[in-house]
């Protein structure tokens, strides 16, 4: 089947890199780490995971939904910064009020969470671990039911969700060597610490 034109985005995700999926027939919005996408369209949004999360939320009246993509949980300090969705606590802030900008209510809000993977096996308090964790206790200091969870794997995953639906499924990514998987978390890590260090950031344990 052929490639159908791209309909527009909601104007603040205008960044983020579509494409037509002509094995399923639908457009697909493509989220890197940091990101968040906010869609009202019939469109898939997908990213790549290892132990960052990706949490998939809508509003399950007006079909508004999205997903984020974060590395670490939270920050303690954050000196002279803007919000930054590398983190939890801003990834999370943001697809909760971009949905809710866009038609959403907060009562309806239901979602479903991947990712957290422990694919460096020689750290003894796994990133992966501390995403869980953040994950579960903000979803439900916030209420937000969690209708699926598929977290802590050793493997990376590919994501995708339907926020119309509210469909979400993984495909477990065995091309990715574990080896590329170690690299990439490692340089992560390596980006996110010297941003936080050049701006005064302690991270919560």
């Amino acid at each position: 089947m052929n490639a159908q034109p791209l309909f527009p985005p909601l104007p603040q995700f205008k960044h983020i890199k579509r494409y037509w999926d002509q094995a399923r027939d639908i457009p697909v919005a493509l989220i890197n780490p940091g990101e968040v996408y906010v869609t009202k369209q019939h469109e898939l949004i997908s990213t790549l995971l290892g132990s960052c999360i990706a949490v998939c939320m809508r509003d399950k009246v007006s079909k508004t939904g999205g997903m984020n993509h974060f590395k670490l949980p939270a920050v303690s300090i954050y000196k002279n910064a803007s919000i930054d969705t590398n983190y939890g606590q801003y990834a999370m802030e943001l697809l909760i009020n971009e949905i809710m900008k866009n038609g959403g209510k907060k009562p309806n809000l239901e979602c479903k969470v991947y990712g957290g993977g422990n694919v460096i096996a020689s750290m003894t308090n796994p990133i992966g671990t501390k995403n869980i964790q953040f994950a579960m206790e903000y979803l439900r200091a916030e209420r937000i039911p969690i209708r699926h969870q598929e977290t802590g794997f050793d493997c990376a995953q590919q994501v995708y969700f339907h926020p119309q639906s509210g469909k979400a499924f993984s495909v477990a990514k065995s091309k990715v060597s574990p080896e590329e998987l170690k690299k990439a978390e490692e340089q992560y890590l390596k980006n996110v610490n010297t941003d936080a260090e050049n701006q005064g950031a302690i991270y919560f344990d």
